[in-house]
């Protein structure tokens, strides 16, 4: 009674089109192999910065996800905090596969969309159990309407539900990242596999730790993760886990008109809404200087304060949604302070003894879109 099972995932592929059809190629290569094959995307595969993804608030992410026939998948932060809570309730209306996910709630409990796990009998009877969890921003979900939950109490809470408990083989879709998967691997022995996201990690060849597998795939679809699981009378005999170059892949005449088509017809979508106009075209000054005025309205704020590299290109005269993602690409928040004039003179001398240095910075993560720091900047009494 030997029964084979492969697992093909993708993790953190924030949006980056380009390698779509390769990854296509890839997963349509399994269709017709003897083995049951789930298909897994482990969060964060939605991205703002992206024009189409940003025009249609992510549901063109979902398309791309049913066309690759995918069966469970999971929410990143990009997910989770870069799409407003109504965005996130609406975006998995048409998907074609279950979103696992469980340690998010509002007032009401768990959303409508999301499974707390999900059990997978293979042909042969063999019972996989998938859970998954996202990295829990404390305070950054919760202004969003959200409270995110530990995610380590709530995975050795869904253990203990006996369905969950009597499965043969349970993997974790860990939006995570390695350090919390290599935590859990010493204090939850019940996981057998981990497939990983979130730290941007790859294990070309998997790895083990604590007796727990591990796999990932690394980001922006630079891999395509496979895990061939063969089962002997419902217990693992054996398992490989590799990762695939896409780079290595090989590509086709029609790959670069599709890439460049989807991009022009998400410029176009956004092109349409015009946001507002001037009577003519702006400096970068002026640009952070609306910036931070319209940060000082929203917040009902006195004074605001940004790094002028917030705003990657000046605003044009007729700003639309799509010259505005130009020029605002980022997936960040506004933090609102209320502090003394002694606090805000602190505060001050720290920033901008430090403002010569980070000029020239190079910033990567934490929502940042943009290439460098830039000067630091207060909004002018006026503004």
């Amino acid at each position: 009674m030997t029964e084979k099972l492969t697992i093909l995932h993708l993790n953190d592929w924030h949006s980056h089109f380009e390698t779509y059809p390769k990854l296509k190629r890839f997963f349509q290569n399994y269709a017709d192999q003897d083995a049951e094959v789930i298909k897994i995307d482990v969060g964060d595969n939605i991205d703002r910065w992206h024009p189409m993804t940003d025009a249609t608030q992510g549901k063109y992410n979902v398309q791309l996800m049913n066309e690759l026939g995918i069966d469970f998948a999971t929410i990143g932060n990009n997910e989770g905090i870069g799409l407003a809570k109504t965005m996130l309730n609406q975006v998995y209306e048409n998907a074609n596969f279950d979103v696992i996910l469980g340690n998010l709630e509002d007032e009401a409990g768990r959303p409508t969309w999301a499974n707390p796990y999900k059990i997978y009998e293979t042909a042969l009877g063999t019972k996989i159990v998938f859970l998954a969890y996202t990295f829990p921003y404390y305070l950054t979900y919760h202004p969003g309407g959200w409270q995110v939950l530990d995610p380590i109490m709530c995975l050795k809470r869904d253990l203990e539900i006996p369905e969950v408990k009597s499965a043969d083989f349970h993997i974790l879709l860990s939006h995570l990242g390695l350090p919390l998967d290599e935590k859990i691997t010493a204090e939850v022995p019940e996981i057998d596999l981990i497939i990983g996201a979130h730290t941007h990690h790859v294990f070309e060849d998997g790895a083990c730790l604590n007796g727990t597998y591990l796999a990932a795939a690394g980001k922006y679809g630079q891999f395509a993760g496979e895990i061939n699981l063969i089962f002997e009378h419902h217990e693992l005999s054996d398992i490989t886990i590799h990762a695939h170059e896409t780079s290595h892949m090989p590509s086709k005449p029609s790959d670069k008109e599709w890439i460049e088509t989807v991009e022009v017809n998400g410029r176009k979508l956004l092109s349409q809404e015009v946001v507002k106009s001037f009577d003519h075209e702006l400096s970068l000054d002026e640009s952070c200087q609306i910036v931070m005025t319209a940060m000082k309205e929203y917040a009902n704020a006195d004074i605001a304060m940004i790094n002028s590299g917030l705003v990657v290109t000046p605003f044009s005269k007729n700003i639309t949604k799509d010259t505005l993602q130009h020029s605002l690409p980022h997936q960040m928040r506004l933090a609102r302070l209320e502090v003394t004039t002694d606090e805000l003179t602190t505060i001050c001398q720290d920033v901008f003894s430090q403002a010569e240095l980070l000029a020239n910075q190079q910033i990567r993560g934490m929502g940042f879109r943009g290439k460098e720091f830039g000067r630091v900047l207060t909004s002018t009494p006026n503004a």
